[in-house]
C-alpha cells in the first residue's frame, strides 16, 4: 500500500495542482500499476471535490487550506479531501438537480458516475472521500506519463 498526502491553500488556482498531485501519486505508487483509466477518473474526481472544498467550505476562506490524501493498493484507490467546516451549517455534499441553464451544480453527478463509491468523512472529520476499484487483471494496462507541462 502507498499513501501520499499534502495540503493546498484554498484558492481555485490550486485545483489543477491537486489534480496533478493525485495523478503523480498514482503513477509512482510502488508495486502497483494503476490502470490509466483509473488515473484519469481520479484526476477528474479530485478536481471536482477540491473545487467544492474551496467553494462550499471554510477551506476557501482567506489563509485557509484543504488537505488531500491518496491511498493506493493492488485493488484500488481511496482519495480524501479534508476541509474546514461547511459555509452553511448542516450542509452535507449531496446530489441535487441543476437547472439546465445553470453554470454549476453538476460536479457531484460526475463524481457519482465515475467513482466506485463516494461520500462524506463526517461525523469524525470534515470532507469527502472517493473510492475507485479495479479487478487485478485490469492492472496490466500500463499508463504513460504525460510530458512535462501537460495538464
Amino acid at each position: 500500500m502507498s499513501v501520499a498526502f499534502t495540503s493546498f491553500p484554498g484558492v481555485l488556482e490550486n485545483v489543477s495542482a491537486a489534480r496533478r498531485f493525485v495523478a503523480g501519486a498514482l503513477r509512482i505508487a510502488p508495486a502497483v500499476t494503476v490502470p490509466a483509466e483509473v488515473v484519469e477518473k481520479a484526476e477528474v474526481i479530485a478536481s471536482e471535490l477540491c473545487t467544492n472544498a474551496i467553494v462550499h467550505t471554510r477551506s476557501g476562506d482567506p489563509g485557509r487550506t484543504f488537505h488531500l490524501r491518496v491511498q493506493v493498493d493492488t485493488h484500488g484507490v481511496r482519495g480524501e479531501v479534508r476541509t474546514r467546516l461547511p459555509r452553511r451549517l448542516s450542509s452535507v455534499p449531496r446530489l441535487v438537480a441543476a437547472a439546465p441553464w445553470a453554470e454549476s451544480g453538476r460536479g457531484l453527478h460526475l463524481v457519482d458516475a465515475l467513482a466506485t463509491t463516494w461520500g462524506t468523512l463526517t461525523p469524525v472529520e470534515e470532507g469527502t472521500f472517493f473510492l475507485l476499484q479495479w479487478l487485478p487483471e485490469q492492472q496490466t494496462t500500463p499508463h504513460r506519463a504525460k510530458p512535462l507541462g501537460a495538464v
